[in-house]
């Protein structure tokens, strides 16, 4: 199904590989850098009368970008993928709905080799079995869907993250319990340009492994980051680096006495990356956001935790042109409501430089965030702070 609406305003034993868990070094701040080196060029509210969520952002020319997100407006059926096109100035351009008559959910965004775009979510309405199969569509700049499919088997499946590849094709990753070994597996895939899977396996063990993001590398190798359960069905943190064939080069599990999960990466210069996400271990009093930067070899640079009296994390992360990282997150410590958005700015070797928290009286989540082609950073999720329904939330950022 497809809506177009205008709107103003093989299987991998992880035991087998040998990959161990460990514990890293880390620094935990709890505290908010009061130097104000970045600031708000603006913050937009966009939705209708029900739900509409933003999850993922894109960057295009001249400063505008892409949204990918959860719509149940819009004249939506059940709740659909909906893809927005903005503008610099934070204008929705257009909108389109993707999905059918069931619930479908969009998560993630990326460009093409050709500069179009790559949606991956989940469907019910595309299923065959009616459980949840991984989506995949390809859109034109100008909002025109070019193909979708569905991906699973009988059980469900989840969407973790997309990035497109050099000749076109288009690589992702996410969870199956249709494949593997009937646990909850980590799943990759590669597609041509025209949708066909060009190969898919699994990587896991004999418990949950999940993937929640996907990267492309300097060296054009790709990184997921996720989560694997351990001993005493623990959470740790999950990294994997693969090539563009789909074998692995290196992964690496790491944790302490309690749950940790990565939920997004983005690369480095140096060929590394630095991802983010969540922990309730290392001395955490509730649940801390966590940062770290692995070098291309999978080597742990640097670990920095962030975290008050409740609950911190971590949803996405990005490079600054200043050559640091700009992190979107959630508390419920901090801000007017009961959650606010919560985003960091760090330098190259992880030093804080600048944080603030955005939202108003009820619950504010970043979900995404991207640099503009302008340098500008956009964050973007759900807020019921201004409307009775949750609608996308989107805050630009600027050096000051």
């Amino acid at each position: 199904m497809f809506k177009h609406v205008l709107v103003i305003a093989g299987v991998i034993s992880l035991s087998s590989l040998g990959v161990q868990a460990n514990k890293i070094p880390q620094e935990k701040k709890p505290k908010i850098a009061q130097k104000e080196v970045y600031t708000k060029s603006w913050e937009k509210i966009y939705g209708g009368e029900n739900d509409d969520i933003a999850h993922d952002i894109v960057a295009l020319e001249n400063g505008e970008s892409a949204i990918v997100g959860t719509c149940k407006s819009f004249a939506a059926q059940q709740s659909d993928i909906c893809v927005s096109r903005m503008s610099a100035e934070g204008q929705m351009k257009w909108t389109i709905l993707l999905g059918g008559n069931k619930q479908d959910e969009g998560r993630a965004i990326t460009r093409g080799a050709d500069g179009n775009l790559f949606v991956l979510g989940i469907t019910k309405s595309l299923s065959k079995n009616y459980d949840r199969d991984i989506y995949v569509a390809k859109v034109t700049l100008e909002g025109k869907l070019v193909w979708e499919r569905a991906i699973g088997g009988d059980r469900d499946e989840s969407a973790g993250g997309i990035a497109g590849l050099d000749d076109g094709s288009v690589m992702i990753v996410g969870d199956t319990e249709s494949f593997g070994k009937r646990y909850r597996d980590i799943y990759i895939a590669k597609l041509s340009k025209e949708g066909k899977t060009v190969f898919a396996h699994t990587v896991g063990g004999k418990k949950t492994d999940e993937a929640h993001d996907l990267t492309r590398l300097s060296d054009g190798n790709l990184a997921l980051v996720g989560m694997r359960e351990v001993r005493n069905n623990y959470e740790e943190f999950f990294v994997m680096k693969f090539d563009q064939n789909g074998k692995q080069l290196w992964a690496k599990t790491f944790g302490e006495y309690d749950d940790d999960s990565l939920e997004s990466v983005t690369p480095t210069a140096d060929g590394g990356l630095v991802a983010v996400g969540k922990t309730r271990s290392y001395g955490s009093e509730q649940t801390d956001l966590t940062v770290m930067k692995l070098s291309k070899e999978g080597k742990v640079l640097w670990h920095k935790i962030y975290g008050f009296k409740y609950y911190e994390y971590g949803t996405a992360v990005t490079s600054t042109k200043e050559g640091g990282f700009m992190i979107s997150g959630g508390t419920s410590t901090l801000g007017k409501g009961s959650h606010s958005v919560y985003m960091l700015a760090l330098d190259n070797n992880g030093a804080l430089l600048w944080s603030h928290v955005y939202g108003d009286k009820n619950r504010d989540i970043a979900h995404g965030i991207a640099r503009m082609s302008d340098g500008t950073v956009i964050s973007v999720g759900e807020s019921d702070s201004f409307s009775r329904a949750k609608n996308f939330h989107m805050i630009k950022i600027r050096a000051k």
